[in-house]
């Protein structure tokens, strides 16, 4: 029997099932939002019935009839992916490959500095950039990152190897009322309209440690998945956020953005290297936590 759906749907299928929202799985396939809605529609039409239908508190949720093709996707698209990655492997002479993420923010500035002074070590791996978002530790668990880069406190089944120690600033543009400000209080972000990347506010971030207990909440807040979308829409003088010092290096280092210290004492932002719990020593993902480790011990700088 002929399959009616091409891989791309397959794909499509999975992430919508993953992440609940078409513009969610846009963002994890790096696509526009109408190609995921074309490419549903499409499939669709070629099964002849519907694949979701929308929960006001689950978002898209595969329709009774889908479930058993969701699932069988699940299952099918992880096998084919290492196949591919174990063929390329046996091909092309490298030994593994690093399906590596970053939690919460979509900033790779670093990695061809560290890729370089690495080169040796890491002989025969390759290393894969994917994309995690804010479940760093999910990602890991349904295999789709080996290693991930996360910020913060990660809940759930990993093993954390600390990397440095960051800080949360408030970004703004260049010319905003608190860009010259050394620090400031919460109270500050009252009458701001305000950039965040999670719908949710995340435990150990800036909403639970600085926001929340001075009972203020900004004046208007918009949810953009991508952080580097939200420098671009900061940098334009549309609003501020308080992100990752280390995230936002590329802009405030060219004088984009202004990044101003929250409270005194300012907020500290510890990162780590996430691997799966049942992951070995000798492990290929382990290789690389263990050389950015290295890296940052001999005077890398994540920020550059």
């Amino acid at each position: 029997m002929t399959s009616r759906l091409e891989m791309h749907h397959y794909e499509t299928i999975v992430a919508v099932s993953d992440t609940g929202s078409v513009t969610a799985a846009a963002g994890r396939l790096h696509v526009s939002q109408s190609a995921v809605s074309h490419r549903l529609a499409e499939a669709e039409r070629r099964l002849g019935g519907r694949l979701f239908e929308r929960r006001p508190s689950r978002g898209m949720q595969p329709t009774p009839a889908a479930l058993a093709l969701c699932q069988a996707a699940h299952r099918a698209m992880p096998d084919l992916a290492r196949a591919e990655r174990d063929f390329m492997r046996s091909a092309g002479g490298t030994t593994a490959t690093v399906r590596i993420g970053i939690g919460s923010y979509d900033c790779y500035h670093w990695l061809a500095q560290f890729a370089a002074t690495a080169s040796e070590q890491l002989q025969n791996l390759m290393l894969e950039l994917v994309v995690v978002g804010d479940s760093p530790v999910q990602r890991l668990a349904d295999g789709t990152a080996d290693l991930v880069l996360a910020p913060g406190q990660p809940r759930g089944a990993c093993t954390a190897q600390h990397l440095f120690t960051d800080e949360l600033v408030l970004i703004t543009s260049p010319d905003h009322r608190l860009a010259e400000r050394t620090w400031i209080g919460p109270e500050s972000v009252g009458d701001e309209h305000y950039f965040t990347y999670n719908r949710q506010p995340a435990p150990g971030f800036e909403y639970e440690r600085f926001i929340r207990p001075a009972g203020v909440s900004p004046r208007t807040i918009t949810v953009l998945e991508q952080t580097g979308a939200i420098a671009e829409m900061v940098a334009a003088g549309f609003g501020v956020s308080i992100l990752s010092r280390w995230a936002m290096s590329p802009w405030i280092e060219v004088e984009r953005l202004a990044a101003v210290r929250c409270s005194r004492r300012g907020l500290d932002l510890e990162w780590s290297a996430l691997t799966r719990l049942d992951t070995q020593l000798d492990a290929p993902e382990r290789q690389v936590a263990d050389a950015i480790v290295e890296w940052l011990g001999n005077g890398g700088n994540p920020s550059n």
